[in-house]
């Protein structure tokens, strides 16, 4: 065992000296005074407590040595976890088979496997006969995507390509950042004659996906402005010219590399899934076990014990508030129980002749009218709930109805119990006995409004009181400030009365526009609103703004400036 950060042993252990010393002074100036004023001793407990406590303190203060191990050997897997997305800028991928355009969807391919590659160390090239690394080896997602929408208003015209020498190019870039050819590269694009052949040469230890960009149908290839002005579609020998997905292409490619796999990807289908399932595989396959030697992180074994140290301490300082909780939970205590109603023996009777159910619904309606007289509102509420229709019938008495609108009401459940009422008044007849009904259920409700008004004004009076005894504290407190201002008040409260009272009224406002300006809401720090989420500030949108525009134009300038050397037979999509 040994320490990694040595260094810090001086500082620690000034740090835990400084400490014992607080704890020493603290608690000998407590026992004195419990000594003095209670006569009590300091117990042998409490010096065990004391020691404990330092001890686990000690044990984490050296744990932040960084506690090793002695140095091991061990095999692990090193698996490949680079990325490069090849897209095919040429011509041909702004074709409009597949919606919005290949181009566009080879875009949206990349942005949805980026999401989806967590782990992975992602690159971005964009070739046609040329190739331009757009994004370096990163994992920074919000790069990737400034530089894929550069993509979208590209005009590459008059670019074929050259996928060979981009893959081979990709190949070289693992080799210049790792010195091994080794990773994962993700070909997007339509499969299109090459401007130079197709000619493969893939290590082992790089897989291709690639992923078709477009339909066996075709489509033609638009010709638009830099403003997005579409001025015609691309010709050759006077006839519009149609690009077709090379199916052929991607299966020749898939069975000549060593590692290879292809999808097709029509305007829904996103193969992100599939192609991390792919490159897994592929992985396990060709991991290569190396020897690491490591040194194993021992901290545990002393951050373990000081911590059951320090709860040791603290046990130990309160042994005897643990024992008295001890000995309660031996001594069970009785909560005192609310007092139940009694119940008569008839109606108990008929309890345990609903528990049998040998009660129709009619005499478990009256049932609930019985329990609710004497007292038992949530038993009878229960059975009322569970046997009342939900609309009125004929085959159960009013009387019911109105118990059951009665019963909502005294459980608090006011908007249930009034649309008892109203559907059971609006049910009554012109009868003597509906009008008793009526008469009952006015009467409830007026007594239901006078308890809540009674209720309302008894909060309000409560709340002056104690508004009134707040004024008289801090009129009292204003007194005992300002003892020399009796003459002075006096003078200013005879001024008041023989003066002009406009005046007067000016100096002392009326009470109730003071008090309307005491209940105005003053805004707390807890109540202040939460700030928005901070936007994007003006000057990084204009910076990725600009960055888009300057990748675009790299790309269709040099495509624009190989063509002028180029023949004037040779293929341009």
């Amino acid at each position: 065992m040994n320490f990694n950060q040595l260094s810090y042993l001086p500082g620690l252990l000034i740090l835990f000296v400084v400490l014992a010393a607080i704890v020493w002074i603290m608690e000998k100036r407590f026992f004195r005074f419990v000594r003095k004023f209670w006569f009590y001793r300091r117990s042998l407990f409490s010096y065990v407590s004391s020691f404990l406590f330092l001890m686990g303190m000690g044990g984490l203060l050296l744990s932040l040595l960084d506690v090793r191990g002695p140095e091991e050997k061990i095999k692990t897997d090193v698996p490949s976890e680079r990325t490069i997305i090849l897209i095919d800028t040429s011509a041909s991928m702004l074709a409009e088979d597949v919606k919005p355009s290949r181009l566009q969807k080879a875009a949206l391919i990349a942005k949805h496997f980026a999401r989806k590659a967590a782990g992975h160390q992602l690159s971005i090239v964009a070739f046609a006969e040329v190739q331009k690394k757009i994004v370096p080896f990163t994992n920074d997602l919000d790069l990737i995507d400034a530089r894929l929408d550069s993509l979208k208003n590209l005009r590459n015209h008059y670019g074929s390509s050259a996928l060979s020498a981009a893959i081979q190019e990709s190949i070289q870039y693992f080799r210049e950042t790792d010195g091994d050819a080794r990773g994962n590269i993700i070909v997007l694009t339509d499969g299109e004659e090459t401007a130079e052949g197709i000619d493969f040469k893939i290590p082992k230890d790089v897989h291709i996906a690639l992923v078709g960009v477009g339909t066996l149908q075709g489509g033609r290839i638009p010709l638009d402005d830099g403003r997005g002005f579409r001025f015609g579609y691309k010709k050759e020998r006077g006839q519009d010219i149609i690009t077709k997905l090379n199916e052929s292409f991607f299966k020749r490619a898939a069975s000549d590399i060593p590692s290879a796999k292809y999808w097709i990807a029509n305007t829904y289908s996103l193969p992100s899934e599939e192609i991390l399932s792919f490159f897994r595989g592929e992985i396990i396959k060709g991991n290569n076990q190396q020897d690491m030697v490591i040194k194993p992180v021992l901290m545990e074994w002393i951050v373990v014990p000081s911590l059951i140290i320090l709860l040791l301490s603290y046990f130990m300082k309160s042994i005897r508030i643990f024992t008295l909780g001890f000995l309660l939970s031996l001594t069970p205590a009785h909560a005192q129980e609310k007092e139940e109603p009694k119940l008569t023996p008839e109606i108990i009777e008929r309890l345990d002749q609903l528990q049998s159910g040998g009660l129709n619904k009619l005499e478990r309606l009256k049932l609930a009218d019985d329990l609710y007289k004497e007292g038992s509102h949530d038993e009878a509420l229960s059975l009322y709930k569970e046997n009342i229709p939900g609309k009125m019938s004929p085959e159960f008495p009013p009387e019911v109805f109105l118990n059951y609108g009665t019963a909502q009401l005294a459980k608090g459940h006011i908007a249930e119990g009034l649309a008892v009422y109203k559907e059971l008044s609006s049910s009554l007849d012109n009868s003597s006995e509906s009008g008793e009904i009526r008469e009952m259920m006015d009467k409830n409700v007026v007594s239901l409004f006078r308890q809540q008004e009674e209720k309302k004004k008894k909060e309000e009076q409560e709340k002056k009181e104690n508004k009134d005894k707040k004024d008289d504290k801090s009129q009292s407190g204003d007194q005992k400030n300002r003892p020399d201002d009796k003459n002075g008040s006096q003078e200013k409260k005879s001024e008041s009365k023989t003066g002009d009272p406009k005046e007067a009224e000016k100096k002392n406002p009326p009470e109730e526009d003071n008090k309307e300006k005491s209940q105005e809401p003053k805004e707390s720090e807890g109540d202040k609103k939460p700030l928005p989420p901070q936007k994007i500030p003006a000057k990084l949108k204009q910076l990725m703004s600009d960055d888009r525009q300057l990748q675009m134009k790299m790309i269709e300038n040099g495509t624009r400036d190989l063509n002028r050397r180029k023949s004037r037979k040779s293929k341009d999509w």
